[in-house]
């Protein structure tokens, strides 16, 4: 597996480089398992409601102030993160999962 250089672009075209299809799979896979596995006082949410509940956890969010004066808050998009960055946060994801008995079986 390489690794993306330090700055994180690509020395040839510069562009930054960012998650592929197969890591983004994978995350959505453990999405779909804690959808099916974890209930909340015995209710059940779907993957994209815990995909949001992940993002406000681990990546973070921020306080915006609108020009009509109210106050709102943003959940950080994990579309932002590049290679690195989507591997530290899926890590914390599989933790927090595994921590309920939730686990991706691995490929051998």
């Amino acid at each position: 597996m390489s690794h993306a250089p330090k700055d994180r672009r690509c020395p040839t075209c510069h562009r930054r480089y960012v998650r592929g299809h197969e890591q983004n799979a994978r995350y959505w896979l453990l999405l779909h398992l804690i959808s099916e596995r974890i209930k909340i006082d015995g209710q059940d949410y779907r993957p994209d409601v815990w995909h949001e509940w992940a993002k406000s956890r681990f990546i973070g969010r921020d306080e915006v102030h609108l020009p009509n004066g109210k106050d709102v808050t943003i959940i950080r998009s994990s579309a932002d993160l590049d290679v690195d960055a989507f591997s530290d946060y899926m890590t914390k994801v599989e933790a927090w999962a595994a921590e309920r008995g939730v686990f991706l079986e691995d490929k051998e």
